[in-house]
């Protein structure tokens, strides 16, 4: 399929990946809501993303404020560090996201250790 021939997102899957990357919402809601136009593997062997969907534009930012929200959910105990790679992982793998290029390569850092150099068992 040509890129432009691809469906853009609904209101209801932007809305959900805003509200994930505010850590508002869990995973198997995310997956649940995009399922059919984006599916993803978030296990260390095995991460991978299939993405049927139009990149919207502008993306959903993400931004200095919530690395900081996810690194103070995890100090709380509202979230592991499983979750917390996950997180990270999921950011990295969709495209629908727009870091923040003020702090493009700080947010870019932070995702990637998260992501990468964190235990996810």
């Amino acid at each position: 399929m040509i890129p432009n021939e691809l469906p853009g997102l609904t209101e209801e899957q932007v809305a959900v990946l805003a509200r994930y990357v505010r850590l508002d919402v869990g995973l198997d809601e995310v997956r649940r809501v995009l399922s059919g136009v984006f599916e993803f593997s978030l296990e260390p062997e095995t991460r991978s993303a299939s993405m049927c969907f139009r990149v919207p534009e502008p993306g959903i930012p993400v931004a200095r404020a919530h690395i900081s929200n996810a690194l103070e959910q995890k100090r709380l105990g509202l979230i592991s560090e499983k979750d917390l790679v996950h997180w990270a992982t999921f950011i990295l793998l969709n495209e629908a996201y727009e870091l923040d290029p003020a702090d493009e390569d700080f947010i870019a850092d932070w995702l990637n250790d998260m992501s990468y150099n964190l235990d996810p068992t």
